[in-house]
């Protein structure tokens, strides 16, 4: 259902293309591939826009962004232990 706006719509729509190139990088990643970079900037676009307007995220895109984080981290706190 939607409003006069259309916006719930749209929004499963964001929903679905992210969902679609998470799961475009994770089969990059496992064939040993590049992620190209705008494959990912799209993903961070539209994980953004969810966040924004409070729609949960599609597993596939948790897991990547979650995954994102975890390695951008680790190199910060093996120099703050350094």
């Amino acid at each position: 259902m939607t409003d006069a706006s259309g916006q719930p719509d749209r929004m499963a729509e964001v929903a679905r293309l992210a969902a679609m190139i998470a799961d475009r990088i994770l089969q990059l990643n496992a064939a040993g591939e590049p992620i190209p970079p705008e494959q990912f900037v799209m993903l961070v676009r539209a994980a953004r826009a969810l966040l924004d307007n409070g729609v949960p995220w599609p597993v596939s895109v948790e897991y990547v962004i979650m995954e994102v984080a975890k390695r951008v981290e680790q190199p910060h706190a093996a120099e703050q232990t350094a």
